[in-house]
């Protein structure tokens, strides 16, 4: 896709539209304004960086701001939530906002264009439009109509309001204070993560509220949107909102520069395009991503302007809208800087209370080497201030760092002592997570007995007061331990109803952990479709968080997605990131899974050789951390390895090996495809009997799972059998329900397979020499479609076979 062709600069010469064109001082508009507009004199308002450097210095470690400041995937509204949780219930720092009473030329010419029955939207916590649209009005009398015109849209109350013919700002990320009417509605905010995930609708994380979308359409049609003060990288309600909205004529992004003076703007024009899918692989700007996507998807004109971004209002769009700055306070009285008011206002709040701020930072956005330190010293520092309550959690926290490091037994230590500390102190919520802690750990280690002890003891303590963290926990957990039985509906039943609790709380960390385990919970299944549509989402909340443990979990289980689906690069790209994601982390854990996903798509696009490497790298790392799980698996995948060299004793005794501990530790998802595998070594040996035997083995297992491309793959089995046995008629039977199963799944490679096997069976055995050519062609489109080289070949020459036998062209 050629770029340069859809984003075009206007350019600079007599033919150049003027403002005044673009900017019809007739037209109707609405203003979409972010923080970036309020930070030129006399406002000064500090930026989201500016917030974020002085809240480390009050609330974490001196020793440890360096390193927090430079997280690339630190979110400012992340920090807000940590320091809300641990020390600032009210969030009074946002208070400081308050003294900030000196509009700006921006806020007067928003103000302006208010009262000419234009609408602004705005994401900003401070008070300026308000206070630059009060002195405008000033100059009426008390009783004049306009003051009644004045409406702040905060609550969800306020977004039922009419606002056509008055004076409305919308703030549509909430305010501490309405300052036109004095209300206090800090109960609307959306400054933390969790109330940028609340209230949303299914299926749409990243989105605004729906109770506000009415009101936020009524004020978009017809009108030409300008948006200013925005960088274009917000994600999380921002740019999903834009690309709901259907309604506007016309969008103009005004994108700072602050080197772009007055004459020297640049305007670029955004062609609409068809096929927008290599947009997102492409090196452009996430803002010019986003605004090629807007011209495509909507029946609008966009533009962005590069300009300084005051100095164009100023300059370019206040002459147009008469607006003279008479208000304008070139003279008004600098406040005190934030910093200095945090010195001044700030909680006093113990050493170890900031280490679990900088912990839980590194912990949740993958760290894992910064936040086994910071816990390290948390541990140490709380025992030397006598605080047991962060001795605990600090305790607790370091059996989750070693969890996640694949270090069982050490992380075990840790939790038993957690555990009894948390009696001790009688402390029944954190009991609850910590036993939840040591069912997951369990569930790791493949020992479900124990993983199923510990959670259900969990979940015998939880009452309606309990926490919806903890609720959230013991769900998930369980789920896990179903789906590891092979219990897939008590596993979805308790995985949905963990995720409406985290949606109801807006927790997104928790809800992208739901998102993926019912994306594989649904691939399970086969069911394609499902499971790529929650584990995207799951991805899109990693990406915005910058949850780096999460995010190569998600990857692992899209590239599986892929995988089944048959589309092997696509698989493989994701599973790459999983892979190096998980080493740049240290998880052991995803990096033996995604290392052996890699290895199975090798494997099965005739790279053998190259798939043992993966295979035996998996199975080193399960030994390492005890995995026994994986250690089945991988000793599966080396027994099918062999079968491929037709070494079958060695893969037999491999397959062997894999069913007699995936019987041990009770997994009973996977059961079916080793016993499978056994039965095509006494396939292979001729011992048909045998392998009907343990085919129809698996066959039960597949059914009472509801697993149906495992129940396809056993009726394929036992087809070739029952071919090799003479009951053709048999064979026919079970491929065509084998056919049937991947049409419904919409599994191209199931269905290439079935309609080859099939095309096969016909010439062998019925002589039937068109209708398994008819059979093998339809195979043969699906496979150049797939790109499988060597299938291919082994198709095209089966068909040319045939032909040649039977004198066909």
């Amino acid at each position: 896709m050629n770029f340069e062709d859809i984003i075009i600069k206007i350019p600079e010469d007599v033919n150049a539209p003027e403002f005044k064109d673009l900017f019809p001082e007739i037209r109707s508009y609405t203003f979409l304004v972010g923080a970036g507009i309020s930070m030129d004199p006399p406002s000064y308002v500090p930026s989201a960086r500016m917030f974020v450097n002085e809240l480390f210095k009050c609330y974490a470690p001196e020793e440890e701001i360096e390193k927090l400041s430079s997280l690339e995937t630190l979110r400012y509204e992340l920090l807000v939530e940590k320091v809300q949780n641990l020390f600032d219930k009210e969030l009074t720092f946002l208070d400081y906002l308050r003294g900030v009473k000196e509009p700006n030329a921006i806020h007067l010419f928003l103000a302006n264009m208010i009262m000419r029955y234009n609408y602004v939207i705005t994401t900003n916590f401070d008070y300026l439009i308000e206070i630059a649209l009060k002195k405008k009005l000033n100059i009426f009398p008390s009783f004049h109509d306009y003051h009644k015109k004045v409406m702040v849209i905060i609550t969800k109350e306020d977004y039922q309001k009419k606002v056509s013919f008055q004076f409305p700002i919308i703030k549509i990320h909430g305010s501490k204070w309405d300052v036109i009417k004095g209300r206090l509605t800090k109960d609307s905010l959306v400054t933390t993560i969790s109330a940028l995930g609340r209230e949303r609708e299914k299926g749409e994380t990243f989105a605004i509220e729906p109770y506000k979308k009415p009101l936020i359409n009524e004020v978009m049609n017809g009108r030409d949107l300008v948006i200013m003060g925005y960088s274009g990288s917000d994600d999380f309600d921002i740019s999903p909102m834009l690309k709901e909205l259907s309604n506007m004529k016309k969008i103009i992004w005004i994108e700072h520069d602050h080197n772009l003076t007055p004459g020297k703007e640049e305007i670029y024009k955004y062609k609409s395009v068809e096929d927008l899918s290599g947009l997102r692989s492409s090196e452009l700007p996430k803002l010019d991503k986003l605004l090629v996507e807007l011209a495509s998807k909507k029946n609008v004109e966009v533009y962005k302007i590069k300009a300084k971004t005051i100095d164009f209002v100023k300059e370019q769009l206040a002459p147009i809208f008469k607006e003279s700055f008479e208000l304008l306070q070139t003279d008004a009285q600098e406040i005190s800087s934030f910093g200095d008011y945090m010195q001044e206002t700030h909680f006093n709040v113990s050493t170890s209370s900031k280490y679990r701020l900088a912990h839980e930072l590194f912990y949740e956005l993958g760290d894992i080497e910064s936040a086994e330190r910071t816990a390290q010293q948390g541990l140490n520092n709380s025992k030397e201030e006598g605080h047991e309550i962060n001795n605990n959690y600090f305790t607790n926290a370091l059996g989750l760092v070693n969890l996640s490091k694949g270090d069982y037994d050490i992380a075990l230590e840790h939790f038993e002592k957690s555990l009894k500390l948390a009696e001790n102190l009688n402390q029944t919520v954190e009991k609850i997570g910590i036993l939840v802690n040591i069912g997951y750990l369990y569930q790791k280690k493949s020992d479900l007995k124990n993983a199923f002890k510990y959670s259900f003891d969990a979940a015998a303590l939880l009452t309606e007061n309990t926490p919806n963290v903890m609720k959230f926990s013991v769900l998930n957990n369980l789920a896990i331990l179903y789906r590891d039985n092979g219990d897939i509906p008590n596993a979805v039943k308790n995985i949905e109803t963990a995720l409406e609790i985290a949606e109801k709380s807006g927790d997104l960390f928790r809800k992208s952990l739901c998102l993926n385990n019912l994306a594989g919970m649904k691939l399970s299944q086969g069911l394609i479709n499902p499971a790529l549509g929650y584990a995207s989402e799951a991805l899109k909340i990693d990406e915005q968080l910058g949850d780096l443990n999460s995010m190569c979990n998600t990857l692992n289980t899209i590239g599986n997605i892929y995988r089944t689906a048959g589309h092997y690069q696509q698989a493989l790209q994701y599973l790459e990131r999983a892979y190096q994601t998980a080493i740049k982390i240290q998880n052991l854990n995803v990096k033996a899974l995604t290392a052996n996903a890699i290895g199975v798509i090798y494997y099965q696009t005739g790279k053998v050789d190259l798939a043992l490497e993966k295979y035996n790298e998996a199975l080193n790392i399960s030994k390492d951390i005890g995995d026994l799980s994986k250690q089945a698996t991988g000793l599966n995948n080396i027994g099918m390895y062999y079968r491929t060299k037709r070494d079958f004793n060695a893969a037999f005794e491999l397959f062997n090996q894999s069913i007699v501990l995936t019987e041990k530790i009770g997994e009973k998802t996977n059961l079916g495809v080793r016993y499978g595998n056994r039965a095509s070594i006494y396939e292979a040996r001729r011992e048909f009997e045998k392998a009907l035997e343990d085919y129809k083995k698996a066959l039960s297992i597949e059914q009472s799972l509801g697993n149906l491309e495992g129940i396809a793959t056993q009726l394929t089995n036992i087809g070739g059998v029952s071919g090799d046995l003479g009951r053709y008629e048999e064979t026919i039977k079970n491929y065509r329900q084998v056919l049937n199963i991947m049409e419904n799944l919409g599994n191209k490679p199931g269905i290439a397979r079935s309609l080859n096997n099939l095309g096969i069976t016909y010439y062998k055995y019925k002589k039937e020499p068109q209708k398994s050519i008819d059979f093998l062609q339809r195979a043969l489109e699906i496979y150049k479609e797939l790109n499988i080289p060597q299938m291919i070949m082994t198709t095209q020459n089966n068909i040319d076979s045939i032909k040649k036998q039977v004198n066909l062209k």
